[in-house]
């Protein structure tokens, strides 16, 4: 009997999905569905669960921080998730000490270890209709990060 062969992930081809998201609390939930469903579509499934957490993570923050519209966009390039949200408040992501009752500052912390990598960085007003905003991103790779 030989040795079966180690059975190799399907390399999928470049994509990109860009979703424009109105302020509402709702949106993140339409927003990890449809993420969901590019990722099935593109046959990369074992990264559901980190990059539904991390969209989730970064669309709500760009809800509560700021006071306008969220993009979300993501783009599957070199074996690597990109996932980046757009939004309107061009003050820096903080990182902030949270106790084990406190509802809310994990964000930042779950992208630092969920993700391969990630940052920010501002949007000039010339080029987003007039204002300063900010783009939060990430990357994830089939491997978990380590």
């Amino acid at each position: 009997m030989h040795p079966r062969p180690e059975a190799t992930m399907p390399t999928p081809a470049p994509f990109e999905y860009r979703m424009q998201l109105p302020h509402d609390p709702r949106a993140v939930g339409v927003a990890r569905r449809s993420l969901r469903a590019a990722l099935m579509a593109h046959e990369v499934p074992e990264l559901l669960e980190r990059a539904e957490l991390l969209a989730s993570e970064l669309l709500t923050n760009a809800i509560v921080h700021s006071d306008g519209e969220a993009q979300l966009r993501l783009r599957w390039a070199r074996e690597s998730l990109w996932l980046s949200v757009w939004d309107t408040n061009p003050k820096p992501p903080e990182l902030r000490i949270s106790d084990d009752d406190s509802e809310g500052g994990r964000g930042l912390h779950l992208l630092g270890t969920l993700a391969d990598r990630w940052s920010h960085y501002p949007v000039r007003p010339d080029v987003c209709g007039g204002a300063e905003s900010k783009i939060v991103w990430c990357r994830i790779s089939r491997s978990a990060p380590g």
